[in-house]
């Protein structure tokens, strides 16, 4: 499974992640039922029926990373996990390198 993008880089500005992720997946071997699913959310995003491969567009609007899951249908078995991750730019924190008087 591959997510694209799969980081969320926010401003200084910004509060919340506002990307659209591409999710997609390729079974090696026979075909498949499986689900997609985000954290936090009992409903499937979306399922696929005798597939050998897949993709959805989410939609993420959120202030803190995601976990996608791709589950077998048949027995809610874990085949794969991906972390789509949202990193704050703390700017105002960060250290000069090197200080304005110095110059080599």
């Amino acid at each position: 499974m591959d997510l694209t993008p799969s980081v969320c880089a926010l401003a200084a500005d910004q509060s919340r992640c506002e990307e659209r992720v591409t999710i997609e997946w390729q079974a090696a071997g026979q075909t498949q039922a499986l689900c997609l699913f985000v954290d936090r959310e009992n409903e499937p995003l979306a399922c696929w029926e005798k597939d050998r491969q897949g993709q959805y567009r989410y939609r993420a609007e959120t202030d803190e990373s995601l976990t996608f899951q791709l589950r077998r249908t048949l027995d809610g078995e874990l085949l794969a996990s991906e972390l789509f991750e949202v990193i704050r730019e703390y700017t105002e924190f960060r250290s000069r390198r090197r200080k304005p008087w110095n110059f080599f």
